[in-house]
């Protein structure tokens, strides 16, 4: 007989002699009563525990968006680290109550590309003229990147996408998180970004004969075979998928953001390799060429998406590849007065990049192509992952569709469907904001009313870096 590989019970076999035992011991007719009782306090479990126990949360609003359409008014119970009911009825009298009035219950929000861990400085072009630098070491980078991913977390962000850490910090505090150690949003980490050679993954703006020592293998190969083996070594190191640098980059010196860098039979070997272990592909993409090829590759979703054409938007809606916008990422940039000193070189890129991706998004908006939300926090100041909802709508992207693209299409993309939903049986990760975020996505971007992951009322007072 096989067993569920998720099940956690124990795997004795069945003993005819130990039932007999039992059997004479109890009586017959006792024991099978007694035994079919069981049975059915099991599959009552859900409702008679909900009437019975007192550690019951009751979570009123005026309105509520349960991941896919708005309710008012509203309502849901949450017992322990799940979401039980939607109906007050169900909760016991002695259940805790928490009413805020005018304002809109949410799953809790999912950024699908962040970058959780600081940059440990080994580029001069990153760093030249910065007040504060991040880290000069791996070990301090790991302790910034707890401060980064609360700050996070305060948005009300109980879930994130890392897409590109470096030295396995992103896989280390996706773990600790996960064991309770560090307050932060649950995390999918992909490890360090695939790279062509001097590509916008790897170290490109230093002499070829320095050496970066690094903790964990780079994403850097060449050729299909090169690259089903980073594949098999971010395997190794338990990733939950895999990130690939298709083209240039705006902050990578010395290359086109959006030329090509991939060969398509590499991107083909990749996206072939990461199936095989369940595993999907996030492709890093500027300029309508190298997003072309990276969704005929068959990456699962394509990250900035910069300059998209039509041709190209069809492909994507036709395979069902999503579009990962980043759009305070290029103008934090842009900001006048260049407060983050970017050098000269990714400054003149951004530039360019700006004059063609607003124009990508119109046609992808035109185009009803699924938006999953996603910021590129690292790239400016982690606690400002939450400006985006403004930016896209004022791109034209509707309130709901932004408030879609931030729960039930993003936990979709990461593969799960225990979250960004609220629904019985779904974790009891929920956020509160004033107001009502299906007229005006702007009110996203104020600090939360409530913020409760895993059935636990988050303090963002005690969060550091709020």
């Amino acid at each position: 007989m096989k067993h569920d590989p998720a099940c956690r019970c124990p795997r004795g076999t069945y003993d005819p002699a130990i039932f007999r035992a039992a059997e004479t011991a109890f009586g017959r007719r006792g024991f099978l009563t007694g035994a079919l009782a069981v049975l059915g306090a099991g599959a009552m479990r859900p409702l008679r525990a909900l009437a019975a126990d007192t550690d019951v949360v009751v979570v009123r609003a005026a309105r509520m968006f349960d991941g896919v359409r708005m309710h008012a008014p509203g309502v849901v119970v949450l017992k322990g680290a799940q979401i039980v009911s939607l109906t007050a009825g169900d909760a016991p009298s002695g259940a805790t109550v928490i009413d805020l009035g005018d304002a809109t219950i949410m799953p809790g929000l999912i950024d699908a590309h962040t970058h959780v861990s600081a940059p440990v400085v080994v580029s001069a072009y990153l760093m030249a003229g910065r007040k504060n630098n991040p880290a000069d070491s791996v070990a301090e980078a790991a302790l910034n990147s707890t401060r980064n991913a609360s700050a996070m977390l305060a948005n009300g962000f109980t879930t994130i996408r890392d897409v590109g850490g470096g030295n396995g910090i992103d896989l280390a505090m996706r773990n600790a998180i996960a064991r309770g150690m560090i307050a932060g949003p649950r995390m999918f980490a992909s490890g360090p970004a695939l790279s062509i050679t001097g590509g916008h993954g790897d170290a490109n703006d230093i002499a070829p004969f320095v050496d970066v020592h690094s903790e964990i293998e780079s994403g850097v190969s060449f050729g299909p075979y090169g690259f089903r083996q980073k594949v098999r070594e971010h395997v190794k190191r338990h990733v939950d998928l895999i990130k690939i640098t298709s083209t240039g980059g705006v902050l990578s010196y010395g290359d086109a953001f959006d030329v090509p860098q991939f060969n398509l039979d590499e991107i083909q070997a990749i996206v072939d390799e990461a199936h095989k272990f369940g595993l999907v592909v996030a492709s890093h993409s500027h300029g309508d060429t190298g997003i072309a090829m990276a969704v005929e590759g068959g990456c699962h979703s394509i990250e900035h998406c910069t300059g998209v054409g039509d041709k190209t938007l069809a492909m994507m809606k036709q395979r069902g590849t999503v579009l990962v916008p980043t759009i305070w990422a290029l103008d934090s940039i842009l900001q006048p007065g260049n407060p983050n000193n970017i050098p000269a070189g990714p400054l003149e890129k951004a530039h360019l990049a700006s004059k063609i991706r607003n124009e990508g998004m119109q046609r992808a908006l035109a185009s009803n192509v699924k938006i999953v939300y996603g910021t590129d926090a690292g790239v400016f100041p982690h606690k400002e992952n939450n400006k985006d909802f403004g930016l896209l709508q004022s791109m034209g992207m509707h309130p709901l569709d932004l408030m879609l693209s931030a729960t039930t299409h993003a936990a979709t993309l990461l593969g799960t469907n225990d979250r960004g939903r609220i629904a019985p049986g779904t974790l009891a990760d929920i956020v509160v904001f004033a107001g009502d975020p299906s007229t005006n996505a702007s009110l996203l971007e104020a600090a939360p009313k409530l913020i409760v992951q895993d059935g636990k009322r988050i303090d963002r007072t005690s969060l550091i870096g709020v």
